[in-house]
């Protein structure tokens, strides 16, 4: 039924009134039998379309709830950014649920230390308890491409050491944690054993935050100087060379 409306749904051109319904009860289906990465897809659709201005306040702070706790238990869910800049997360501001917020930009930067900090909140709920050693792993995949990202296209060779310590994890455990990111797609290189290091040449695009739009701002500005430079390297040579001949 779901999946034949939604063809119906998706052959329709541009938001029809059809589109909100649809996905707010294809999301619920998806929390009944327990598919978070299913139901944090579908409700993402369903708060694009919907006006959450119509909402009551308690409605926001349900909606928030459930998508933040199926982004992070969510099945390869590693893209935050489109959660983050929804404005929904603002129904958790001045509520019990807060720390809920600030989990999910720990997870998007791979903050394990913040993530650790708030552990008295998130293991208060049985379902994050629970799964526990599954979002420590999940965090510590995001926090090997946030290490990547922060870094200049050329100058991605971390070190086993680097990763270790952004990670924390056992220096001998690097090689698996690289392995895994590399097995999801999550980036792409190459392990050096011999040097201890590890060369990423690709990381899965995703949404960026404030913070990290900065960064790349930057990586782009340095990257600019340094076309710049060479160019000028470049007419001075040509310019010597048309002197000599």
């Amino acid at each position: 039924m779901i999946e034949s409306t939604q063809k119906e749904i998706e052959s329709f051109v541009g938001v029809t009134e059809a589109h909100a319904p649809f996905y707010k009860v294809s999301a619920m289906y998806l929390k009944e039998v327990g598919d978070f990465a299913g139901y944090y897809r579908e409700a993402l659709r369903y708060l694009g379309v919907e006006d959450i201005g119509k909402m009551t306040p308690e409605e926001r702070h349900v909606q928030a709830v459930l998508i933040g706790f199926a982004a992070l238990l969510g099945e390869n869910v590693y893209n935050f950014g489109e959660l983050l800049a929804h404005p929904i997360l603002k129904a958790l501001e001045g509520s019990s649920e807060k720390w809920l917020s600030e989990v999910l930009y720990a997870f998007n930067c791979g903050d394990l230390n913040k993530f650790y900090s708030l552990e008295k909140q998130w293991s208060e709920w049985d379902d994050l308890k629970r799964k526990k050693d599954f979002l420590v792993g999940k965090i510590r995949l995001l926090a090997i491409m946030e290490l990547a990202l922060a870094r200049p296209s050329k100058e991605r060779r971390i070190s086993f050491k680097e990763i270790a310590t952004k990670c924390q994890v056992q220096k001998n455990e690097v090689e698996f944690l690289v392995m895994k990111a590399l097995s999801k797609d999550l980036v792409r290189g190459a392990i050096d054993q011999v040097n201890q290091a590890v060369l990423i040449t690709w990381v899965q695009p995703r949404v960026l935050n404030t913070s990290q739009v900065l960064s790349m701002a930057n990586r782009i500005a340095a990257w600019s100087k340094d076309v710049i430079a060479m160019e000028n390297i470049v007419s001075e040579n040509a310019r010597e060379i048309l002197t000599k001949s």
